[in-house]
């Protein structure tokens, strides 16, 4: 693969490397969204890829102060919060994946990033992905969307059953310390107009309710046939599903690149 330094940046780069296909006709009890990469598009998305898992998981003007502090370049990897589990790695990817595409293809908003509060080496506790579109002022138009991230080298239907298992665990609404755990940071980041917002999410009285939604996002090294069929024949699915799959061939060596890939923190 030949890295392309001139491409998209971390905005922007979902759109130059994925492409939505038809949606199979086979599943009618919720929304699909296949994607698939555009050939020749990961050499030009692996830069903006790359320096945006950083970011997820490296407040970069943190990550600078400390890499000062100590006083030797070598510290960079010292401080750098990105796993080095394969297993973790590929799980963060997920969200990653899934989040930047509900912000740059879907127009939601992710307020904060979670990942950079995990601990280096264990799973996120929690919801994979909460996203918002925050609507007009007066309340009309709110969305919230509760997604499930699963990555897997090869398809597996337990994965996906997992994922849905879990959305039906979270209910009609996320919990609400998860909400309360995104406004806090907000609060620390003295972005009260933002915790505000996502506050309300929280408020049962509020004229305008906001419609929510569920996502199963699946990432898989071969391409499945039949990805969501066990969803399909539930006798009952939740409300507002989605559920998007990409095959990513190479999965595990391209995931470890990624995460291995040194940011230039200066440009980060």
């Amino acid at each position: 693969m030949t890295i392309d330094r001139t491409g998209p940046d971390m905005h922007n780069f979902i759109h130059t490397w994925l492409i939505k296909q038809d949606p199979s006709p086979a599943y009618t009890a919720f929304d699909h969204i296949p994607l698939a990469e555009i050939d020749g598009a990961r050499g030009v998305v692996f830069v903006p890829l790359a320096e945006t898992i950083f970011i997820h998981h490296n407040d970069p003007e943190k990550f600078r102060k400390n890499v000062i502090a100590l006083g030797y370049p070598e510290a960079a990897k010292e401080v750098d919060r990105r796993p080095r589990d394969p297993k973790i790695r590929r799980g963060n990817f997920g969200e990653i994946l899934a989040s930047e595409h509900l912000r740059q293809a879907e127009g939601y908003q992710i307020p904060v990033y979670r990942l950079r509060k995990s601990c280096e080496d264990s799973p996120m506790p929690g919801e994979d992905i909460l996203a918002f579109k925050f609507g007009a002022a007066g309340g009309s138009g709110r969305e919230l969307l509760v997604g499930e991230a699963k990555v897997r080298g090869r398809y597996r239907s337990k994965a996906v059953e997992e994922a849905y298992q879990q959305l039906c665990k979270f209910g009609r609404r996320p919990r609400p310390k998860s909400l309360l755990f995104i406004v806090n940071i907000l609060r620390e980041q003295s972005r009260n107009g933002e915790a505000d917002q996502v506050l309300m999410f929280l408020h049962k009285f509020a004229p305008h309710q906001p419609t929510r939604r569920h996502m199963i996002f699946l990432v898989t090294g071969n391409r499945p046939r039949d990805p969501f069929r066990c969803i399909q024949e539930q006798e009952e699915i939740i409300e507002n599903l989605i559920a998007a799959n990409v095959c990513i061939p190479g999965l595990e060596d391209f995931v470890d690149s990624l995460f291995d890939y040194e940011v230039d923190i200066n440009g980060a």
